[in-house]
């Protein structure tokens, strides 16, 4: 699904059509018999200069008549692009102040964790009283940010956590936030990329779900769920931008993971 929503990504950032000689247009056309799709053809282009000589001859008659409709509305579109992309930006310049007064950790399970997961990245756990739930920020020097009433005797609780944000920083989630949010802010006039934007958070969710099961087996479940449900309880809203361990409906979760 994540790579999915990616190629959908990837169509919305490119302004342009890419043209591909492979459709199921070309096996419609190769089943049509060659006079019929000459004939065709033919008619098709008769028609084809019709239409373009009618649409220059109406330009002609009337050279201006569209041209402040379409400059209002581009003119609204770039104050909403504007307006979204100053959200976005906000948000993320804003906890990046509330995440300065974070505090490193000195714990030996989480000493010993980063040393049990290298990165080329160098990764820093650290604790705040400005969140309520880990969340995960930072491309470059990514930093799993836990809240400063973590139960750090609770390994159990620190491992699924742990593991949960491991795999937004190893699979740079971040990135594809961004991304998401930038389509968001192109297309911020288009409901139906809204719906993917929520959606596509939610399998970023599902699928570090997912991997933890996978790592730490199917006996796990009831506890990782247990974990999610106390997690919902404090749940945080503070950006868009960050990767949070409970964003989603916890519902849909735990029905996923059992």
């Amino acid at each position: 699904f994540l790579v999915l929503w990616e190629i959908a990504l990837l169509r919305l950032m490119i302004p342009f059509a890419v043209p591909s000689a492979f459709s199921i247009y070309t096996l419609i056309n190769r089943s049509i018999s060659a006079p019929a799709f000459f004939e065709a053809e033919t008619d098709n282009a008769a028609s084809a200069v019709s239409r373009e000589y009618f649409v220059m001859i109406q330009g002609m008659e009337q050279p201006a008549a569209n041209i402040p409709f379409v400059t209002v509305w581009f003119a609204v579109w770039c104050i909403g692009m504007i307006l979204f992309a100053a959200y976005f930006t906000v948000s993320y310049i804003r906890c990046r102040i509330e995440f300065r007064a974070a505090l490193p950790v000195h714990n030996a399970y989480a000493e010993q964790w980063i040393k049990e997961h290298p990165l080329k990245r160098r990764i820093s756990i650290k604790q705040s009283d400005r969140i309520s739930t880990p969340l995960t920020y930072g491309v470059l020097h990514p930093v799993i940010l836990m809240p400063k009433q973590t139960d750090w005797k609770n390994i159990n609780l620190l491992r699924y956590i742990f593991a949960h944000e491991y795999v937004h920083i190893y699979r740079f989630d971040t990135i594809a936030k961004l991304i998401a949010a930038y389509a968001l802010c192109i297309h911020w006039f288009n409901p139906f990329v809204w719906v993917m934007y929520i959606l596509f958070n939610r399998d970023l969710e599902l699928a570090c779900d997912e991997s933890v099961i996978r790592q730490f087996g199917d006996k796990s479940k009831s506890a990782y769920s247990l974990m999610l449900i106390g997690m919902e309880a404090k749940k945080s809203g503070l950006s868009p931008l960050c990767n949070h361990f409970s964003k989603n409906a916890i519902e849909e979760r735990i029905t996923a993971i059992m």
